[in-house]
């Protein structure tokens, strides 16, 4: 980039409050999607906004697909991709599974889905009479 359009480009973040190597207001997320760290750089506006609806809701304008993101954790500027952060290597959104996940998933099989492989594990095993009797 030429030097007008990096001092460009600082004076739009510092504008926006983005500090390069500390995180987003709320880590990214918004009211709209609360799984989701990072914000996006519409292209119609320049400006970064956490979804399409939180653009919508403040301009005038018809919104552009993003095309550029900012991470929510180290607010790295980088090309929109569903990859984790190039600067930090955070995941950019959470994802979702039915099976134990540090205590936020179940291990309850009538619940899990029968796609689940956790959900069978162990119901083969053959155990001896000399188990059995031990409980």
């Amino acid at each position: 980039r030429r030097p007008a359009a990096r001092a460009a480009a600082r004076e739009r973040r510092a504008q926006e409050g983005i500090v390069g190597g500390t995180p987003l207001p709320k880590q990214g997320t918004c009211k709209h999607y609360g799984k989701s760290y990072r914000w996006f750089r519409f292209p119609c506006c320049k400006k970064a906004y956490p979804c399409e609806k939180c653009h919508d809701e403040v301009a005038d304008h018809e919104v552009e697909w993003a095309t550029r993101m900012i991470c929510g954790y180290c607010s790295k500027e980088q090309i929109f991709s569903n990859k984790p952060c190039m600067g930090c290597g955070a995941a950019q959104f959470k994802a979702r599974t039915t099976h134990w996940e540090g205590g936020k998933g179940t291990r309850d099989q009538v619940v899990m889905s029968r796609n689940d492989k956790q959900k069978y594990s162990g119901m083969n095993k053959t155990t001896s009479k000399k188990q059995k009797a031990k409980k």
